[in-house]
């Protein structure tokens, strides 16, 4: 990609490049040519996802791991804060579902020390509770 993108001009600078390309390549190995079949775990999670060691949050169709050095995602449960955001009772099992497991990641981060993590897991749950009320009130 930086080749195509950039032009490398200076001879030592391209052959280093080509050195670090191809150690990279030897280092991933044979990538499939085919897409797996059935779920695949991501490589860091063995086991629930929910004790993976890393900043993790869940979402409405899945989840999302990260390594703590990357730090907290700007974007993690964005929509639910959103003031466009609305649900209805026919959600309340997606948003229970979603308030247990973020119950069980702040109680995770706050066990690893991890304060900013957990007070955004602590600030997603007020405002799930926040769309139940409201869904089951009407």
């Amino acid at each position: 990609m930086s080749l195509r993108y950039g032009r490398l001009f200076d001879a030592t600078v391209r052959t280093e490049y080509e050195r670090a390309l191809t150690a990279a390549k030897a280092h991933l190995g044979t990538l499939p040519t085919e897409p797996p079949q059935g779920r695949v775990s991501l490589p860091i999670v063995d086991g629930d996802w929910k004790d993976a060691p890393a900043v993790k949050a869940r979402l409405a169709g899945g989840f999302c791991i990260r390594a703590q050095v990357q730090g907290p995602c700007a974007y993690a449960n964005i929509c639910e804060h959103c003031p466009n955001f609305r649900t209805d009772t026919g959600y309340l099992p997606v948003l229970a579902a979603q308030r247990a497991d973020t119950e069980t990641l702040a109680r995770d981060a706050e066990a690893r020390g991890w304060t900013g993590e957990a007070e955004r897991h602590r600030r997603l749950i007020e405002r799930l509770d926040a769309h139940i009320n409201q869904a089951q009130t009407g």
